[in-house]
């Protein structure tokens, strides 16, 4: 039987703050599309509801200097069809495009994809591999984070009590930067991956050898994860289809995969190979271009 909690509907951030500071079992509500699901099964009774859609700061895609900015309750939709995100960092577009079903896009909202902290949640990967920053509000004032601290475990993060995440900050690639993301799931878009990559890929000025190299690894581990031994290994280094074969190699030996109906530890594994090397190929081919983020 779902619950039906009261719900209230802030218009600041600040009146938000202290309705989930008045009472116990008081949860924000976002798009609800992993929320209502789990009010379903029992797994979540709240007794109130915050909705955050009536809070004007906490919406839109937009910059912020040199960075992107996207409000924590910008739907998944708003950001696969922003001009901005299509022209200066179209790996999150496609990453949206590919995420759930119309509905499902219409409603999710992108604070709340990594809020959640799904090991295998979509959004996660192309931030990680952008250096994304996290910005958050509560009762002690504002504070940024890097999303690579933000994730702690299993629906585990770094957000204190009475916290809220506020936007996502997105810094600018640098020239001839290319990323890409790939993941293996059941059916292209209505399904959990089963295992997920993301790369980012800075060459220097003779178009070879590798600058920067950020690698991030989903559904392999308790949370979404960078790959550090793989992107010490690619820098600094040409960019060879060998090395690249190597550095999928270290990162599928740096996931934690598990077994569960879906698919085995050994399988997850191999398949992490696999896309980390597609992942990088593409990465550097978009870098190759000259352009940001494969543009």
């Amino acid at each position: 039987m779902l619950l039906r909690p009261e719900i209230a509907e802030p218009e600041t951030v600040k009146q938000a703050m202290a309705l989930l500071r008045s009472r116990r079992g008081a949860v924000p509500l976002a798009g609800a599309t992993d929320l209502i699901p789990a009010m379903r099964r029992g797994l979540a009774k709240p007794r109130l509801l915050v909705n955050l859609k009536r809070i004007a700061d906490l919406r839109g895609v937009g910059r912020a200097g040199t960075s992107l900015r996207i409000g924590a309750t910008t739907t998944v939709a708003e950001l696969l069809h922003s001009p901005i995100v299509k022209t200066g960092w179209p790996v999150l577009a496609e990453v949206a495009r590919d995420f759930g079903s119309p509905q499902t896009r219409n409603l999710a909202t992108v604070g709340g994809n990594l809020c959640n902290a799904t090991p295998s949640a979509d959004l996660p990967l192309p931030l990680l591999v952008l250096e994304a920053r996290i910005g958050i509000t509560g009762p002690a004032g504002k504070r940024e984070m890097p999303l690579a601290e933000f994730f702690r475990g299993v629906n585990k993060t770094a957000l204190r009590a009475g916290e809220l995440v506020t936007a996502i900050l997105v810094p600018r690639p640098s020239a001839r930067t290319g990323a890409a993301c790939a993941k293996v799931v059941g059916r292209r878009a209505m399904d959990l991956a089963v295992a997920a990559a993301a790369a980012a890929v800075t060459l220097a000025p003779d178009g070879q050898t590798c600058r920067r190299a950020r690698v991030a690894l989903g559904a392999v581990a308790p949370a979404p994860m960078r790959s550090a031994k793989a992107e010490a290994m690619l820098e600094g280094r040409k960019l060879t289809p060998s090395l690249m074969r190597e550095a999928a190699k270290l990162a599928a030996a740096e996931a934690r995969p598990v077994s569960d109906l879906r698919a085995t530890e050994a399988y997850r594994r191999e398949m992490t190979e696999v896309l980390v090397r597609r992942v990088l190929a593409e990465a550097a081919r978009r870098a190759g271009g000259g352009g940001r983020d494969g543009r």
